[in-house]
């Protein structure tokens, strides 16, 4: 099922979309594809698998240090997709495949969007791409028949927004802080305003990310985006539990449980 058919299906069902956010091999490629498995069983109803990258200038200091476990692992694209390709043997969920455009670039744009068809995902958000230079990786990823999902932020203009609906074969990702990734205490109260701008240039759903990280931030957006987005809440839990790995697949459980329930409207 594509990425937007299934934010579509969850919504009807009176659910907003809960995207999950890990980094492939983090904190290690076994741990980390246990993980894979227990975001599928807990429902978490679309899975962002991150490439690790030496230079992340959008993420926080969680995201950046899961990023530095994995390539201390050594892991690269090739290792995470064939986390996909081991996982789709088993589970549905769709998966995007999350990274900066250098990886991407130096493994070939055809190459690659073709690689991640084949083992399964469904999309690719690549998160230092600006959409005005997205016209090669956009024609690769419509060759592959992948979605590519792209961002705008608060501080997006008019002009910005009207060419990321057009060009957008997806679902669009609203990063709702100006600012990197990370676990934050409150929501922008102008978030509601942004969405109800984005959404009068489009009928493509709009998933919230950045900075969501418990049940009372789903339940302030749940009723004005379509899906949120949640990362740094979901590596704090590997981060804490580092020396007792044993612990990281029931506390990542427990977690994912609460938010879910967050996401009946």
């Amino acid at each position: 099922m594509t990425l937007i058919d299934t934010i579509r299906k969850v919504n009807k069902e009176g659910k907003v979309c809960f995207v999950a956010y890990i980094v492939a091999g983090d904190p290690d490629i076994h741990t980390s594809y246990k993980i894979l498995e227990s975001l599928s069983k807990n429902r978490v109803d679309i899975i962002e698998l991150g490439i690790p990258f030496s230079d992340p200038i959008s993420d926080g200091p969680t995201i950046q240090k899961a990023s530095e476990r994995a390539l201390r692992n050594k892991v690269n694209i090739s290792n995470a997709l064939n986390m996909v390709k081991k996982f789709r043997l088993n589970y549905k969920t769709p998966i995007i495949i999350f990274g900066y455009f250098n990886p991407f670039l130096q493994y070939g744009l055809k190459k690659v969007m073709q690689d991640i068809k084949k083992v399964g995902a469904e999309g690719v958000l690549i998160v230092d791409l600006p959409p005005e230079e997205a016209f090669e990786t956009q024609q690769a990823a419509n060759h592959a028949e992948l979605e590519l999902v792209y961002l705008l932020a608060p501080t997006s203009t008019q002009e910005r927004i009207d060419l990321v609906s057009r060009l957008s074969n997806s679902f669009i990702y609203l990063v709702s802080v100006t600012g990197v990734t990370g676990v934050r205490e409150k929501i922008d109260k102008n978030l509601r305003n942004i969405i109800a701008k984005i959404k009068k240039k489009t009928k493509k759903p709009v998933c919230v990310g950045f900075g969501i990280s418990k049940p009372v931030h789903v339940n302030q957006l749940k009723k004005v985006c379509n899906g949120i987005v949640i990362g740094s809440a979901i590596i704090k839990i590997i981060e804490a539990n580092l020396s007792r790995k044993e612990r990281i697949i029931g506390q990542i459980s427990n977690f994912v449980s609460k938010i879910k329930k967050a996401t009946f409207i």
